[in-house]
């Protein structure tokens, strides 16, 4: 079995170097880096990763925890996280659930992206305690080591339905995503001010789940009610996609019936018939800047913030 000191021997460097090189250190000149790798792979030799660590307190891992892994939004953010992170040579761990509150409190990466909004504030609070940092995509923790890069959901969708209003809808509807959702709550604070500020004191309130399933199930109910909303705003764009597929085998007419909106411009939206008018965020572009954010915080460089921007998409569905 190859050791270390085959692969320095073989590249011609000291053993040092060609633990520098392998380790991804910065101190080595690129073809000499290269020259060590070469000569790694010709003698099948990988690094001993527990033994780095040890040495290095480093994993090379960046956990990014999510809280499913369903839909669209998740996979996009996910690949674009992915990309950057490989770019900087970094391993990406994705995980949910009670292994991602393992993962941290055994501190087995050097840095999170959380969108998980299961994971307890008090998790995360003693893995930043240790100097890991911390990037929020879905709440907002004012502690040392943690970041958020948020959307401005309210301030955009108060925007999109006082434009609405604008348009002449007066009666609306909101179709809601869980109750603990950090983008759910504040999308419905954006939408609650834009009525308010425009003297509407009434709309219609729908519990959802952000699934195209229970939007199916809440749009077959609406269909049975002798009073409907004019105009139903969702919480994001799968939900918006069961609610039409439930008005459309109802023959309730989208726009001239009732008028349909969400949040996300999710690829299948522009494709429906009519096309979902929606409030859009480039996720891959997210997935990028967040993961270039965490690197430069792991290796101690000056990091942009980002907060992605939403931009409101018309389409055919009001």
């Amino acid at each position: 079995m190859a050791t270390i000191k085959d692969v320095a021997k073989k590249a011609g460097v000291s053993i040092s170097t060609a633990s520098y090189a392998l380790n991804n250190r910065p101190s080595v000149h690129p073809e000499t880096k290269q020259r060590i790798l070469d000569a790694a792979k010709a003698l099948n030799y990988y690094p001993n990763g527990i033994a780095r660590n040890l040495k290095t307190k480093k994993t090379g891992n960046v956990g990014v925890f999510v809280y499913g892994f369903s839909g669209p939004i998740f996979s996009n953010v996910l690949e674009g996280i992915r990309q950057t992170l490989q770019d900087n040579g970094f391993n990406i761990i994705v995980s949910s659930g009670k292994s991602s509150e393992n993962l941290l409190n055994e501190r087995q990466v050097d840095g999170a992206i959380i969108f998980d909004n299961n994971l307890d504030n008090s998790c995360l609070k003693n893995y930043a305690s240790h100097q890991f940092p911390i990037i929020l995509l879905d709440r907002k923790l004012d502690v040392p080591n943690v970041y958020a890069s948020d959307i401005d959901n309210e301030e955009i969708v108060y925007k999109f339905i006082s434009q609405m209003i604008d348009k002449g809808y007066k009666d609306f509807g909101f179709l809601a995503g869980p109750l603990d959702s950090f983008n759910n709550n504040h999308r419905y604070e954006g939408f609650k001010r834009a009525l308010n500020d425009h003297n509407i004191d009434q709309h219609a309130y729908y519990q959802g789940d952000f699934t195209t399933g229970i939007g199916y199930e809440i749009g077959k109910k609406i269909s049975l009610q002798s009073e409907k909303p004019r105009f139903i705003y969702c919480a994001n764009d799968e939900s918006a996609l069961g609610l039409m597929k439930a008005f459309k085998e109802e023959n309730i007419q989208i726009p001239s019936d009732i008028a349909v909106a969400g949040f996300d411009n999710i690829s299948l939206g522009e494709f429906l018939t009519p096309q979902l008018t929606t409030i859009g965020v480039d996720h891959i572009e997210w997935g990028h800047k967040v993961a270039q954010w965490i690197s430069d915080l792991i290796k101690h460089k000056t990091a942009d913030i980002h907060h992605p921007e939403g931009k409101i998409i018309i389409r055919e569905s009001c």
